[in-house]
Formats: C-alpha cells, structure tokens, sequence
C-alpha cells in the first residue's frame, strides 16, 4: 500500500507537465489560428510578392504600390537591356475579389502547412493598355533589321582554292521569336515577374541545321564527288573543259532544308550563254579570201553553228546528277557542214552579186565557175547576201510566184524561196542584166552550170553571197 502510494505521488508532476505543455501549444495553435483568420499563411507568394502574415487589405496595399513602380526588364545576348514601366502601358492594379478569395482558400486551422510548403498562387490583379505594350514592344530595336542578325544553318562552302566544300557552322543570331517573347512578357506582366533573359527562357530562333548533321557530311560528300567530274566539250579542233568551280557555280544546297542538292538552270543558262557566244557561229561576220584573192568580210545568212541552251541545260543536267566525267558535243539547234573554227571549209557556191559571177569548189577544188543573173535590183527583187546553208535539192518542179510559173530541171534553195537553178529561158547571162531584167531573187544559171553543181552538192553547203 506504501509503494503504490509513493508511485503515484511521483507520476502526479509529470502529468501535470504533459498537460500544460499540450496546454499552451493549443494556445497558440488556437491563437494563431485566429491570426490567420485575417492574415496569409506563412509562406504564401502572390504573383513572386511575399504576403505572408499579412492582410487582405496589406497584400491590396502592397499590390497598389508595385503596379505603380512595376518595371519588366528583358534582357539579350549582347546584355542589352529593354525595359517597360508601368507608366508606358498604363498598368494599374485591378483586383476585382480575388485576393480575398486566395485568402478565403486557406483555412485559419490550416495555417501549420505554411510552415513545412511555400503556397504560390497567381492572380490576374493587374490590367493594361494592350495597344501601348504592343506599340513599344514593336519599337525595341531588338527587331530592328539592323541589329537582327538571322541564325543560319551549317552549311557547305566550296573552296575554289582546294576545290572542294567545306563544312561552315551554324550561326545562332539574334532573332527573336517575337510572339513567343510577347506571350512570355505578357504573363510576366499579369504575375509581377520583373525580368526576362530571352536566351534562358530560350526564345531565340534557332538554326534548323548543325554541323554534326550526318545529312550536312552526305552532302558535302555528293557535293566534292561532283566538282571533281570533268565535262568536256568536244568542237573537233578546240576543246571547253567545265569542271571544279564552273561546276560549282551551278549546285545548289538546301541547309534550310534536307540538304538535297539541285541544279541552278538560270546559272546554267548563263554558263551556256557563254559557251554558244563562244562557239556558235550563226550568222557571224566572216573573213573570207575571195576568188579574186582579195580578203572580205561577209555578214548575214544564216549558216553556222547554233547551241541549243535549253535543250543542252538539259542534258548537263543528266550529266552533272550522274556524276560522272564525260566529253561531248553540245545540242545543237542548227548544225553546218564543219566543226572547226573555219566552219565554211573548203566546199562552197561562192557568188559575188556585183560581178554576177559563180564558182563551184569541192576539197578545195574549183569544180565550175560560170556568170549568173541574180535578183532584179530595179524591181526591188535583189538577192540578199550573207552566207547560207543548202537546204535541199531537186529535179524536175515548178517555181511559182504571183504572176509566173516557171519549170526547172535543178531546184536547189538555201535562202527560203531563194535559191539556184537553172534558167533555159535565159540566152545569156553575167553583166549588167540583173539590174533591169533579173530574177525574183533567185541565182538564174546556165543549164549546164546547174547540172554540174548539182550532181555534187550536198545537203548544209554553204552558200557564200557578196
């Protein structure tokens, strides 16, 4: 009986303790609780604002005073630095209830979580004049063409020096992504958020392509395997070799793209244009030694050689996606009888319109001379010169024209309905007769003559007329 009585005299104390202690904490519990009847958590953020232990009317306060100082900085690559105040947008503070509903969320007894968790809330307690930011915003000089500098994908660059391309990197600029950027400045302004670094927020555009694309290495691979090719071009005693930078000239890389290679024509074209202004020789002025050994310069006609530029774009086109080296001749839209720089050779008709005179030469050899009648120059009917191929021959037809009808035993046209034939009506010929009493235009010839020439000529011919 004793013991159990000094034990419980002991127990008494410690009981008393533990009561008064769960005693004073619901004290304050409960005290605090009624603080926070009227007062924010510990903890609780507003739009990045700290309110704890603070009032509705505090936290409005408060918010009335950082809209009127409320300041948004955003900041670029070069650490420049472009800032909107509240002034400039007419930003006021609007709350309409919803801090008092922010409040009303947090219950008075919940006040402990405060404690252990931040509670960030956002609000749209701010309102602004849109025209005013958007109007400022387009007038930062971050969109300024002369401080944008466009990012730009990895790209492959020919060296005419190695003849070959090399990678060049990207580049990453400074364009900004301004809508982007303008969403994320607008949610900063409606949270109180006061600054932006465009590039953490990563709201710059971004080159599509980097070197380390393996799309980028296949093309420079395709790319060098083509300038290396050789295109040459075969007219008989002169050669024209397109191969490294020509050919370059005329590759294009998509690095915007998938890097797919395609071929420039309008490059191409011009590459064309400068090989036909070389080597076509349609209707050019030509030397020539004349029989009477006198050295003349004949113009017109349409004899000669004559590229093709847009069939011959493409076939280089076929040529330069197979990639392979090739010597060829270019297509042609008019050919003549030889490819040499002398395309006339040593087989000719040559007429000399003021002596009314012929020669026949085959290889070099006078085959027939003999004197004509060409177009009556009275009558305005006088033979054109120039140089012109034959354009075919034949037996046994029928010249016909507005008032005549006249049969020949040899047609052989080279200028339209121009051309040499005979003339059995005529009884003499050479002379002054051509003045008054000559052709439509055609070389009137003996039969004879006509005969001769005829039973040689070929198809291309040239005609030669001075």
């Amino acid at each position: 009986m004793g013991i159990l009585s000094r034990k419980g005299t002991k127990d008494i104390p410690k009981k008393k303790i533990a009561a008064i202690i769960v005693g004073v904490i619901a004290v304050i519990y409960i005290g605090l609780a009624v603080f926070f009847t009227n007062h924010f958590y510990f903890g609780t953020v507003i739009n990045g604002e700290s309110c704890s232990g603070k009032t509705v009317a505090d936290v409005e306060e408060m918010f009335g005073k950082v809209s009127d100082d409320y300041s948004l900085t955003l900041t670029d690559k070069r650490n420049k630095e472009f800032t909107i105040k509240s002034k400039d947008i007419d930003l006021t503070f609007h709350d309409e209830g919803q801090i008092q509903k922010i409040k009303d969320s947090q219950s008075s007894f919940g006040w402990i979580v405060g404690i252990f968790k931040n509670k960030d809330y956002n609000a749209d307690i701010v309102r602004y004049d849109n025209a005013k930011l958007e109007k400022l915003y387009n007038g930062f000089e971050l969109f300024d063409k002369n401080y944008v500098i466009e990012p730009k994908s990895a790209y492959p660059e020919y060296s005419r020096k190695t003849n070959s391309y090399e990678i060049r990197p990207e580049i990453y600029g400074n364009k900004v992504n301004k809508e982007a950027l303008y969403k994320e400045m607008q949610k900063s302004i409606l949270s109180g958020n006061k600054a932006i670094n465009i590039d953490e927020a990563g709201l710059y555009v971004q080159p599509k392509n980097k070197a380390d694309s393996s799309k980028l290495a296949k093309a420079v691979e395709e790319l060098n395997k083509k300038v290396k090719m050789k295109v040459t071009y075969d007219f008989e005693d002169r050669k024209e070799v397109f191969s490294g930078y020509e050919i370059a000239q005329l590759l294009n890389c998509d690095s915007e793209g998938n890097y797919d290679i395609t071929i420039n024509r309008d490059r191409m074209i011009e590459l064309l244009r400068g090989l036909s202004k070389q080597y076509s020789t349609y209707g050019d002025p030509r030397k020539f030694k004349a029989s009477s050994g006198k050295e003349i310069t004949i113009y017109g006609g349409s004899y000669g050689w004559l590229i093709d530029k847009e069939k011959e774009a493409d076939e280089l086109t076929k040529v330069l996606e197979a990639g392979k080296s090739v010597t060829r001749e270019p297509v042609y839209s008019q050919t003549a009888l030889h490819r040499t720089k002398d395309d006339i050779g040593n087989t000719y008709v040559e007429i000399s319109l003021g002596g009314q005179y012929l020669w026949y030469y085959r290889d070099g050899k006078l085959v027939t001379s003999f004197p004509v009648v060409t177009g009556n120059t009275s009558r305005g009917h006088g033979t054109p010169g120039g140089i012109y191929p034959l354009n075919y021959k034949e037996r046994d037809t029928y010249l016909n024209g507005r008032n005549y009808s006249s049969h020949v035993n040899y047609w052989m046209p080279f200028n339209g309905n121009i051309g040499l034939h005979d003339a059995t009506w005529r009884s003499s010929f050479g002379g002054g007769i051509y003045r008054s009493n000559g052709s439509h235009g055609c070389v009137n010839c003996p039969y004879s003559g006509a005969a001769t020439i005829y039973k040689t000529i070929e198809k291309g011919t040239p005609i030669i007329l001075y």
